[in-house]
């Protein structure tokens, strides 16, 4: 199986916009350094934004460094997806070296998401049980909580859970998924 790059580049426009709107003004090295990306790369995304129309250029003193903002009809025809848990709660795991179910909550939650720490338990194991975490240290029931490592990080996109319904065929062995989906 190959990895689609395109959906991790998709992924960083995103979020680099999603900084964008957050600030008053910014130019290519405020961008570059706030998504750890180089110079060239931020330089790349402004042109792109300029390009499709949605930034507007500040007007700076000579001999400083160009800066732009984001257009108001931009910020408003293109609602920045809100975070979900499941966005914060990846973000944090991907940052960090090892973690508990609750150091994870509570760098997971920000003033708009609120991270219960039964939701970064469940989150936990749901990754666990897939494989996109190991144990690092083992929970001593009633005195500590388990360590875990991000051991399949994939990209900026959290995975998520799915519930999914089917039918399984005890005459041939066959799983069919209700829907057709996959």
């Amino acid at each position: 199986m190959t990895h689609d790059w395109t959906k991790d580049a998709e992924s960083m426009a995103e979020a680099a916009f999603a900084l964008a709107c957050t600030l008053d003004q910014f130019g290519y090295t405020d961008l570059a350094r706030r998504m750890d990306k180089s110079s060239t790369w931020a330089r790349n995304r402004v042109q792109a934004w300029i390009k499709a129309g949605l930034l507007e250029e500040v007007p700076a003193d000579e001999g400083a460094p160009w800066q732009w903002r984001v257009k108001d009809s931009a910020r408003q025809a293109l609602q920045v997806r809100a975070r979900s848990p499941e966005d914060n709660l990846w973000t944090a795991m991907r940052q960090m070296k090892s973690f508990s179910p609750r150091t994870l909550a509570a760098h997971a939650t920000t003033e708009t998401v609120a991270i219960s720490l039964e939701n970064a338990q469940a989150y936990c194991r749901a990754l666990l049980g897939a494989g996109y975490l190991a144990v690092a240290r083992k929970a001593v029931p009633g005195r500590t909580e388990p360590i875990y490592r991000l051991i399949r990080n994939t990209g900026p996109r959290p995975p998520r859970e799915k519930r999914v319904r089917a039918v399984i065929d005890a005459n041939t062995e066959q799983t069919i998924v209700i829907g057709g989906g996959q």
